[in-house]
């Protein structure tokens, strides 16, 4: 089993003690990023088994599901050219997604002699179930327009809610002594489910749900806007301002003229799973423009963009990880890498993949007879981190689609801001031998095991010197020298680590220490999973740990499992945790005492019916407005959710 690219889990050769509680609750796709799921549904035959084996009798069935397939889809997917994904990536869409895009989007023309119930049977034959009816999001609107949105100081606008990944905020009025009088003032039901984190900007929350983008009232959570994504898939979203220039006039002596008038203009940014980038209006969700950065079918961008002068930076991910088990699949040739753009036109002003190396053959094995060309993989499907004091962004990356131990691969890597030049790269896979006798000791494909979990951390230390701190699946915390091209200072261990974490998505930090969430869901450590530490920056020290609650998921008490597949947010005194058992928990930054304990995996009243929660995973706690926003049940299978939970003072 592991963790693909772009955050799903995937499954092969369980085998161990830990098989069955591993197959129910590990077939997840944690948010990022990025996070698309695979499920399946018990009354379906479906296409992969529940160890996430292809079902061959199922898919070369001659049902009547299989000859619609052939009939209108294979002559395409089954000769997969430019930007058209295989036929054994279709498996790893939502079918919610996978129903748009041939309802509303741009496959609806292939099947638009079909009926309802023959397209339904399509999505199925695709995915493996039945895909679920999504509420309309245009209800509940706001009674006046918005007003325009300005970014304006303290606004959580990106997914760690700054360049440097602090994931801080100090709120005078939210704190542990105030922390019990936190209470629900409103919900919101994410179309389809929840996708991602709630962005915040100005009075307005933006968010992303099963084929929309979605702008609320942060006061009251009605709906001033709604923008279709079609079919694609949205996880995250950033908005940013510039100024923009509009015609006026001005009058001349030959009567009136046109000038250019300034303005500043907020734009909400997403990338999508075909390799675009758009930017939407953020007070009306009108686009301003679009730009595809990659064309390989199975590319996405899982984590949002970070915007920094005027620069939007996009990091790319891949949905070919699960595809490196397939037998019959051509493997393995998507990379990840930085894309920079303009801003204001959204022109690319470059891009760089991690790996450097040209891509060509290489010889297959007896064991994995797919592996056929490469070097590939090195995804970043967490945020970028911009270090504006070097000129630098940060990118974390992922595993290799093979071990050739070629540069870009399993590292921090750093790139000039204005040219995409690589200025350094520090690699954190272990020597051979080492590495072997690592996974021979666990349940593991190896190659995901030693992924980097987290986006770089830029801690001062003083006000001459910076530390970065980066997290890894294998249960490490690095400490870097970000002015000795990423020399390590230190190394902590803080979990036992796996293909889930180990650590994972995202640290936190306020100004004495780094707080780091641990997963271990699928470590050989029995049920009991997860836990918090508080490091020393400057040293790696562990300052405390404090160990996880037992596991409480009110929807079933066999196999739950309370790991920490979720960023930490740091509030004023107090780090803010989510959990796989729903459970969202509030512990004291000095020491690590359990504050609060809020289960969010109910339903909830909501502002346009009914929300439910579930697993707290991603990055699921956002801050501003004196109030916190939750986002409980995103991208997960085993208690999926849709439910945006916003808490105040007293609820007011």
């Amino acid at each position: 089993m592991g963790l693909r690219s772009d955050g799903v889990v995937y499954m092969s050769g369980l085998k161990n003690r830990l098989a069955y509680r591993r197959a129910v609750m590990l077939l997840a796709g944690l948010c990022a990023g990025a996070l698309a799921a695979v499920s399946v549904s018990a009354q379906d035959e479906p296409l992969m088994d529940g160890m996430g084996n292809i079902n061959h009798d199922v898919l070369n069935a001659d049902s009547p599901a299989a000859q619609l397939y052939r009939s209108h889809c294979a002559q395409c997917h089954e000769n997969p050219v430019g930007r058209i994904p295989p036929r054994s990536a279709l498996r790893y869409r939502p079918a919610e997604i996978v129903h748009q895009a041939l309802t509303a989007g741009t496959m609806s023309p292939m099947v638009k002699d079909l009926s309802d119930a023959e397209v339904i049977s399509l999505v199925k034959f695709i995915t493996g179930r039945e895909p679920k009816a999504i509420a309309d999001p245009a209800t509940n609107l706001c009674a006046r327009t918005a007003a325009p949105v300005a970014v304006t100081p303290g606004d959580w606008t990106s997914i760690h809610g700054d360049i440097e990944g602090h994931r801080f905020r100090d709120v005078a009025a939210i704190n542990a002594g105030s922390v019990d009088r936190l209470q629900l003032k409103w919900a919101y039901a994410y179309p389809g489910g929840a996708a991602g984190p709630a962005t915040l900007a100005d009075g307005a929350v933006f968010l992303a749900g099963t084929g929309y983008v979605v702008a609320l009232s942060a006061d009251s959570g009605c709906v001033n806007w709604v923008y279709p994504t079609e079919g694609r898939i949205v996880r995250s979203l950033t908005v940013a301002d510039f100024t923009a220039y509009h015609p006026g006039k001005s009058t001349g002596g030959d009567g009136d003229t046109q000038s250019d008038t300034p303005a500043v203009l907020s734009v909400v940014l997403f990338g999508d799973d075909a390799g675009d980038v758009t930017a939407l209006d953020a007070s009306s969700g009108a686009p301003v423009w679009k730009t595809t950065i990659e064309v390989h079918p199975l590319s996405r961008i899982t984590a949002s963009p970070t915007v920094y002068d005027g620069v939007v930076y996009v990091p790319l991910s891949s949905i070919e990880d699960p595809l490196t088990h397939d037998v019959n699949y051509v493997c393995c040739d998507s990379r990840g890498g930085v894309v920079a753009l303009s801003l204001q036109t959204g022109k690319q002003l470059w891009k760089q993949q991690h790996i450097a190396a040209r891509l060509g053959p290489v010889p297959p094995t007896d064991t994995e007879p797919q592996f056929k060309q490469g070097p590939a993989g090195a995804s970043t499907y967490t945020p970028l981190t911009i270090d504006a004091k070097r000129g630098l962004v940060y990118a974390s990356t992922a595993e290799e689609y093979g071990f050739t131990n070629l540069p870009g691969p399993y590292s921090v890597m750093a790139y000039d801001l204005k040219t995409g030049k690589r200025a350094w790269q520090q690699a954190f896979l272990p020597p051979a031998e080492e590495r072997r006798a690592i996974c021979e000791s666990r349940e593991t494909d190896c190659r995901n095991f030693f992924s980097m979990g987290t986006s770089v951390l830029i801690q001062p230390l003083s006000e001459t010197r910076d530390i970065l701190v980066v997290g890894q699946k294998a249960g490490l915390v690095y400490g870097l020298d970000p002015d000795d091209g990423g020399r390590v200072l230190w190394t902590t261990r803080v979990a036992e680590g796996g293909d889930l974490g180990g650590v994972m998505y995202g640290l936190g930090a306020d100004s004495r220490r780094v707080y780091v969430p641990v997963s271990d869901v699928d470590a050989v450590v029995g049920d009991r999973t997860g836990s918090l530490a508080a490091l020393d920056p400057a040293s790696g020290r562990i300052l405390w740990q404090t160990e996880a609650p037992e596991p409480d998921c009110n929807w079933t008490k066999e196999h739950c499992i309370g790991g920490q597949v979720a960023a930490v947010t740091v509030v004023s005194d107090m780090v803010f945790t989510g959990s796989w058992d729903g459970h969202l928990r509030i512990y004291a930054a000095q020491d690590g005492r359990l504050l609060r304990d809020i289960d969010t995996a109910l339903d909830f009243p909501a502002v346009n019916g009914v929300a439910s929660g579930g697993q707290v995973s991603g990055y699921p706690v956002t801050v501003g407005n004196n109030a916190l926003f939750i986002t409980s049940g995103a991208s997960s299978v085993v208690k999926p959710g849709n439910a945006l939970l916003v808490y105040t003072l007293d609820g007011k």
